[in-house]
């Protein structure tokens, strides 16, 4: 007598349905650690304010957890702490922005007629230069403008030419920017100009020193090194991409693109909405495809986007409800966060322990795609439980289960 495997009523192979009963009892154990730190999280007050600080732990893979918070930074120091966990490893879903992007243009004084271009090209380009013409004002102390602007910068550049090599000034400041580069402060940048490399320094030729022809292109292709961009963007225009993502949090320009793709395609805002693949994305976003690459891997590192890779095919992947959560409040006209604390409102005056999603979005008004935003911030939060079931309308979830940790997020707005 043959003996039949069925899952979620679909025939399957024996191998499949013991591999389903494995990944099913793994889910129930990391769901259940997942359940155990939150706990822990959620006990803790954020220092600064006095109240509940939303806590996101978020399944990385098949058995990875990352936690985020909305709190502030002495809430994820504190969370740590409770956590048993190391400085760093809880991240805050608003950290500040890396620092402003600025170029300390070090060269000699012959060689201006070829450097005051290239600092008004970069200026022109969004990116602000240290030059000595302008930096400099009578009556200043020369000394202390350059050392404020060698301790500002975020990028060392200078013209190594026949002449700047010999000037002891000029050694001073390749010296000052080797040593931010070690440090880590500023990132050096040696541009040769009619210079062969045998004729720098031994500590310089351990470091790419590209040649540099005064013109466009040459100041476009220093522009797209300085703000990472893998590569040289259209003459005459900052890539799109730098362009709308150059600053705000520290997801990286790529996998600010990336999302904004999912977030501007989901027709309901939510898991599997829509899919895709690397060639779409990079058709759609005009993103070059190591850019497209690195911006999935960073998002499905964080939790909000999963990728299936299929031999000698292509790879699917498709958004979790968490990434409209995160980034509908960058790229549309709502904001989730705001909108999850109108919903809890909603939930808590209706006083009663469960609540259908279409119902409640009757009173809202906002239609599936905003809502589910709202409710995956919930949910994800695990201020509210999720009810599932087949149907919907397009809301997900379906249906809410309501306890006192809505009641404490509410108490704490």
């Amino acid at each position: 007598m043959a003996i039949e495997f069925r899952r979620g009523g679909r025939k399957v192979s024996s191998g499949d349905f013991f591999k389903g009963m494995m990944d099913d009892a793994l889910d129930e154990v990391m769901n259940s650690y997942a359940e155990e730190v939150h706990g822990k999280a959620a006990s803790v007050v954020d220092p600064e304010t006095g109240k509940h600080a939303p806590v996101f732990v978020r399944r990385i893979g098949k058995q990875g957890w990352t936690v985020f918070t909305s709190g502030s930074p002495a809430f994820a120091r504190a969370l740590e702490q409770r956590l048993g966990l190391d400085r760093g490893e809880v991240h805050g879903m608003n950290e500040p922005a890396d620092r402003e992007r600025l170029v300390y243009l070090a060269h000699a004084s012959e060689d201006k007629p070829i450097v005051k271009p290239l600092a008004e090209g970069l200026m022109q380009r969004g990116i602000d230069v240290w030059y000595d013409n302008w930096e400099i004002g009578y009556g200043d102390s020369l000394r202390r403008k350059m050392e404020e602007g060698l301790g500002n910068c975020t990028h060392f550049v200078v013209l190594l030419t026949g002449t700047s090599i010999t000037k002891p000034w000029v050694n001073e400041e390749i010296d000052a920017g080797l040593m931010s580069a070690v440090e880590g402060t500023a990132k050096f940048i040696g541009l040769r100009h009619d210079l062969p490399l045998s004729s720098v320094s031994r500590f310089l030729k351990t470091r790419l020193t590209p040649d540099y022809r005064p013109g466009e292109d040459s100041i476009e292709a220093l522009a797209a090194e300085i703000f990472g961009v893998s590569r040289k963007p259209p003459l005459g225009q900052t890539p799109r991409y730098v362009q709308q993502h150059e600053a705000g949090s520290t997801w990286s320009s790529s996998a600010r693109v990336v999302a904004e793709y999912f977030v501007r395609n989901s027709e309901q805002g939510q898991s599997m909405d829509p899919q895709a693949n690397y060639a779409a994305i990079q058709g759609a976003t005009g993103l070059p495809m190591p850019d497209v690459r690195i911006g999935v891997l960073d998002l499905v590192g964080a939790g909000l986007l999963e990728k299936e890779d299929y031999v000698g095919g292509e790879s699917h992947i498709w958004p979790k409800g968490d990434l409209f959560a995160t980034f509908d409040g960058v790229f549309m006209d709502w904001d989730p966060e705001i909108d999850a604390r109108d919903l809890a409102v909603r939930l808590i005056n209706l006083d009663i322990d469960q609540a259908d999603a279409e119902e409640v979005d009757q009173a809202l008004g906002w239609g599936p795609r905003r809502f589910n935003a709202a409710a995956a911030y919930l949910v994800s939060a695990r201020i509210v439980q999720p009810i599932e079931h087949s149907g919907g309308n397009g809301y997900w979830p379906c249906g809410f289960l309501m306890g006192d940790e809505l009641l404490r997020f509410v108490r704490s707005l």
